[in-house]
């Protein structure tokens, strides 16, 4: 909460900027310039574009529902932080609304499990596949925009043991990839380098329900191997390019 209270007031701050500084009326060979053209850094053509961001994220902690068998209760995989690759393609069709999709990835290495032996790097990652819906602030005068949005959809939950891991009485190695819902807010600023390029900051707040994965085992009370949903905010530096 204190991240998104953090973002718009980071938002607010540029717009005051940006009109305490074209508020000014500006001086030219000593005289006030009634006739200097402004420039407009933001477009109200429709247009498409697409973007791209880089950075880090930081994971809470996921309950261990079943683990080729029962668990006990109180069972917790912590997770490390961990990096995110993200794209975007979308369509802006006013001043302030774009629709857009996304996809990516977000990876977490598997720090410990409550009670379990690991052997090897093991991870948990999410591939979003997400329709977003994003609103600008649009300041016509100012290279600065405050957006913030929102979006729905799946991610690919994928589980990866590089080697073995021992817990509960089992063992299993591999991967297994499993579909989930998930959704996702997230807000930022992007500053026009140019009039299609535009670089920025944004936080996401990343959210899925619960994972089930189904390897091949043998031996076990059952084959499945569950997790509760889990959330992650995530800090990204972003670039997008406008068609």
């Amino acid at each position: 909460m204190k991240k998104r209270h953090s973002v718009a007031l980071a938002g607010i701050c540029a717009g005051a900027f940006c009109v305490t500084t074209h508020a000014q009326t500006p001086i030219i060979n000593g005289q006030p310039a009634t006739t200097m053209p402004a420039q407009t850094y933001y477009s109200y053509r429709s247009h498409a574009y697409v973007g791209a961001d880089v950075g880090g994220t930081i994971p809470r902690d996921l309950n261990v529902k079943e683990f080729f068998g029962s668990v006990p209760a109180g069972t917790k995989v912590h997770l490390d932080p961990g990096f995110r690759l993200d794209f975007v393609g979308g369509y802006q069709l006013t001043d302030w609304f774009s629709v857009e999709g996304e996809t990516g990835i977000m990876a977490n290495k598997i720090d410990s499990i409550t009670g379990a032996d690991i052997h090897g790097w093991a991870s948990v990652d999410n591939v979003p596949l997400l329709a977003n819906v994003r609103l600008q602030l649009p300041m016509h005068k100012c290279p600065v925009t405050p957006y913030i949005g929102g979006g729905a959809g799946g991610s690919v939950s994928v589980i990866d043991f590089q080697d073995n891991i021992d817990f509960n009485g089992a063992s299993g190695n591999g991967s297994a990839a499993s579909l989930v819902f998930a959704y996702q807010a997230f807000g930022g600023l992007r500053w026009a380098i140019s009039d299609n390029m535009g670089i920025g900051v944004a936080y996401h707040y990343f959210v899925t329900t619960g994972s089930d994965w189904k390897f091949d085992t043998f031996g076990t009370a059952t084959d499945h191997m569950k997790f509760s949903g889990g959330a992650m905010h995530a800090v990204s530096v972003a670039f997008d390019y406008h068609f």
